[in-house]
């Protein structure tokens, strides 16, 4: 408690007009008393007295002591209202009490209200009252800008637990009941002026010497507060010794306690028999004695720690010594131990824990599981905090039926971007009979108009995921991404450099290597001011793939030089709009192993014409706005002889609602739709009267005026229809918490389904979701993909995720966990299926279990297994619990 020594000694005395015979209420929380007198004596000086307000008539009286001890040289008030050394009289205190200063310190009084009676002069307390009659009542605390109590069903009132800070309120976290409350106790003049304010019901003092406090004994100084029944001051040593109901705090920091010492000059504080709140990290304990140190630190002796509430003794650490320190944001316990249930269950030593979200070197929580493939798995991570901008995490893990797997993850970030490097190395898998390795590397900077990109992954075998699992922040997917990209931006255009490699863990082929591309894009308004523009695509790019095992002009590699200038006008009004675009798309192309026949340098010209158009329509219902939104696209592409050319970056878009205004058909630069085509869409929607959408239904269709010829390598058929199958599409938002969307497509001969992806979402709340998706195409597809977070209690949650694959008759996963999660700690434990190995069905099975101590750590690997669950990491990120 830093309370600072003042280069002169001040006496500050405040005088309370008003009586109460009524008994003095318990202290509740800290508040300020307004005084109807303050007055300051310096040394050498008269006293200077300010007039406060009357209406306080509850209030306790204070006093300003500094380092330098003042004469009494003055036995008359000096009111800074310019009623200079007037003496007090019924004018300005109420006429009753008439006052000199005595020789040794103290007020002489006479009640000038009785005045049938002769007085002798009585000992006034701060209060301006007799000490006979002093029994003021305190003010009651008030909590501003809190949430508002309410008080539940529960074993938790404000009686029990507000002298904690504790108080049950609706809204607080899951299964916790309540939450700890710092009520306002610290008025702005205490904390701009630095003065230590000493204010008591009764006191009695020598200049120079002892003070003795009484009743209501309270100091305040720069944010700090202590309190007790009692106190004593000696102003040589500056040691102030408070007995009685201590309640110590200062911003996040409540002791209480039976006796506590503190220095004024060095603010060290010490308090027996304590009990203690840390509010914003929800800590509470008990200790012997507890001393609140000059560098903020608090050393605690035979003392406890827990994140649970009051009422709640789950878990606790029990040390002979604890540290909090919030300059490094952990704790230091020695020789702790960890109670469950006040059940003994670990002992350390030497144990060291988070209080906050800073960094710290030191060991994490181990990470437990089990398979039948890899028997028991043990990861112990440790973490080194090497400096500001860069740290290490290493985790030996144990696999007892393969060895010994070293993962290491480095991070750094500097001025222009962040760059972390990860790897995984397990020496001769005792199942593999080989080395096992993983490498990945990842970057992300800009400054100015640069920026660049890394993303490099790369494992000793395709297994290695499947086995081993990881860690670490990798890509897990059936192509790892080995990227590195710069970027050159400026107002009107953007260059990029990239090198794109894979590496193919599955049976699938290896896409093909840009090794490297250039693209160059810009856009330039034609006229100022006007939506007339000019934009040019160039895209120069050297295509290359492992061909082993490969046939025919899948092992065609080579270079391509794409040119594309367009040209747009487009008109945009409130009732509708009018784009038309032009472009002409001119390709060369220098190809290695062509398929016999071709040649291996090949042109490609085509001009692509389009007019997208739309009209927007309103009418006003009894509780919505509904919209109608007819939508006419034209589009002319000519027809070029594509024959020869490789698909190096181009698949064929889905149908669907959106694919109908596209104007080319395929996505990526090797094949141009050839289209002469009109279609047609027709959009209806319904709005609120906030504007938002309640529900959205699109149906369109394309008609087509010549045959598409250009088809991607390998389909050889012509598309001849003179018109498109329906493509449907809706969307309904029945509240905020729910969303359905549906695309479709209907047969047009007889309207049947040939293909669905359909999508329910429902997020109620941070802790429920409920997510399904159904996709399906006649002959290629037929799955579903439920995921699911739902309470079944306030503490009891189920999750879990189920693919199935209909085709196939298979479940590529299928997965379901528990948790019970109480206000300080949780438990999670879960079962999953999959299958390891698509191309034979091999499957495998674990199960996941996972304790967390909030505040502490984690045990376990459960989460692992949950992340892929929609809301799962949301969920964890946005829960203090």
């Amino acid at each position: 408690m830093p309370f600072s020594r003042r280069s002169s000694y001040t006496l500050t005395l405040a005088v309370i007009a008003a009586l109460s015979n009524s008994t003095q209420a318990a202290e509740t929380a800290p508040v300020a008393k307004h005084a109807l007198w303050t007055c300051t004596m310096q040394q050498g000086q008269n006293w200077d007295c300010d007039n406060q307000k009357q209406a306080a008539a509850e209030d306790q009286a204070s006093v300003t002591e500094d380092s330098n001890t003042g004469s009494d040289n003055s036995d008359k008030f000096e009111n800074t209202t310019k009623t200079t050394a007037a003496t007090i009289t019924e004018q300005n205190i109420n006429g009753r009490w008439q006052c000199d200063a005595g020789t040794n310190g103290s007020w002489n009084c006479t009640d000038t209200l009785n005045l049938g009676t002769p007085t002798t002069p009585v000992e006034i307390t701060k209060s301006g009252i007799p000490a006979s009659q002093n029994k003021i009542k305190p003010q009651q605390a008030t909590i501003s800008s809190q949430p508002t109590l309410n008080i539940p069903a529960a074993d938790l009132t404000i009686t029990d637990y507000a002298q904690q800070d504790w108080y049950p309120i609706s809204g607080a976290s899951k299964a916790c009941h309540g939450v700890y409350i710092e009520p306002d106790y610290q008025t702005t003049s205490d904390a701009e002026t630095g003065k230590l304010r000493i204010d008591a019901d009764q006191s009695d003092t020598q200049l120079g010497g002892l003070t003795q406090l009484k009743g209501n004994v309270e100091l305040r100084q720069s944010g700090h507060y202590l309190r007790s029944d009692s106190a004593e001051v000696d102003q040589v040593s500056n040691q102030i010794r408070l007995t009685g109901n201590i309640r110590y705090r200062e911003p996040g920091l409540l002791l209480l306690g039976s006796e506590a010492q503190t220095n004024a000059l060095s603010g060290e504080t010490v308090v027996s028999n304590a009990n203690y709140v840390v509010h914003e990290q929800s800590l509470r304990g008990k200790a012997k004695r507890i001393i609140r140190l000059q560098d903020d630190r608090v050393r605690m002796e035979q003392s406890t720690y827990t994140t649970c509430a009051p009422s709640d003794e789950s878990w606790k650490i029990a040390a002979d010594s604890l540290v909090l320190d919030p300059n490094r944001g952990f704790g230091t316990a020695k020789h702790a131990t960890l109670k469950v249930a006040d059940i003994p269950v670990f002992y350390f030593p030497y144990l060291e824990f988070p209080i906050d979200d800073q960094r710290h070197s030191g060991f994490l929580f181990p990470s437990i599981g089990y398979s039948k493939s890899d028997g028991l798995e043990l990861g112990i991570p440790y973490y080194f905090n090497l400096a500001a901008n860069y740290d290490d995490t290493l985790t030996p893990r144990l696999f007892t039926e393969r060895g010994l797997l070293l993962e290491n993850e480095f991070r750094h970030m500097d001025s222009y971007g962040q760059q972390s490097l990860s790897t995984g190395l397990l020496f001769n898998d005792n199942k593999f009979n080989k080395d096992r390795w993983l490498l990945g590397v990842d970057h992300l900077g800009g400054s100015g108009s640069w920026s660049s990109e890394i993303d490099f992954n790369a494992v000793s075998d395709s297994d290695y995921f499947d086995d081993l699992g990881s860690s670490l922040e990798v890509d897990r997917t059936t192509h790892l991404d080995r990227l590195a990209k710069a970027r050159f931006q400026q107002q009107n255009w953007n260059a990029t450099l990239r090198v794109h490699d894979y590496q193919t863990i599955d049976s699938s082929k290896s896409p093909y290597q840009r090794l490297p591309q250039l693209q160059v894009r810009g856009q330039y308004n034609i006229v100022k001011g006007q939506e007339f523009a000019f934009k040019y695509l160039t895209d120069a790019t050297q295509f290359d793939r492992d061909t082993e095992g490969l046939t025919g002009i899948d092992r065609v590699t080579g270079s391509r030089l794409h040119v594309q200038p367009s040209a747009s006008m487009p008109i945009i009004s409130s009732w509708g709009y009018l784009k038309p675009e032009i472009s002409y798309w001119m390709t060369q192309y220098n190809l290695n192993d062509q398929i016999s026949g071709q040649d291996d340098s090949i042109s490609r010209t085509a001009t692509v014409f389009s007019m997208d158009s739309g009209l927007y329509f309103e009418r006003e219902t009894d509780n919505y706005t509904q919209s109608l939104e007819p939508r006419l696209f034209a589009l002319y592409s000519s027809k070029e002889e594509q024959q020869g050319i490789p698909d190096f970056d181009t698949s064929l878009a889905d149908f669907s609602y959106k694919s109908l205004f596209r104007s080319n058909r395929f996505f990526g630069l090797d094949k141009i739709g050839d289209s002469q085509q009109v279609s047609l869409g027709l959009s209806s929607a319904f709005y609120r009267a906030d504007g938002s959408e309640l529900s959205r239904f699109s149906l369109g269709q394309a008609f087509y005026f010549a045959d598409r010829t250009v088809q991607l390598n390998g389909i050889t058929t012509v598309d001849t229809d003179e018109q498109s199958n329906f493509a449907a599409q809706a969307s309904w938002n029945p509240f905020r918490d729910l969303r359905v969307t549906l695309d479709t497509e209907l047969d047009r001969d007889n309207v049947n389904l040939v293909a669905t992806n359909a999508k329910i979402h429902y997020t109620p709340s941070i802790n429920k979701t409920i997510s399904f998706g159904y996709r399906q195409r006649d002959g290629l597809r037929n799955q579903t993909d439920l995921s699911f977070i739902w309470p079944l209690a306030p503490e009891w949650s189920m999750m879990g995720r189920w693919q199935e694959d209909l085709e196939n008759k298979q479940t590529p996963e299928a997965l379901l966990g528990v948790e019970y999660a109480s206000c300080c700690w949780k438990v999670r434990l879960a079962a999953r299926q999959w299958i390891e190995d698509d191309s034979i069905g091999q499957k495998d099975s674990a199960i996941y279990l996972q304790f967390v101590l909030k505040g502490l750590g984690e045990v376990g690997n459960g989460d692992s297994a949950l992340k892929d669950i929609i809301g799962f990491k949301e969920r964890e990120e946005n829960n203090d619990y």
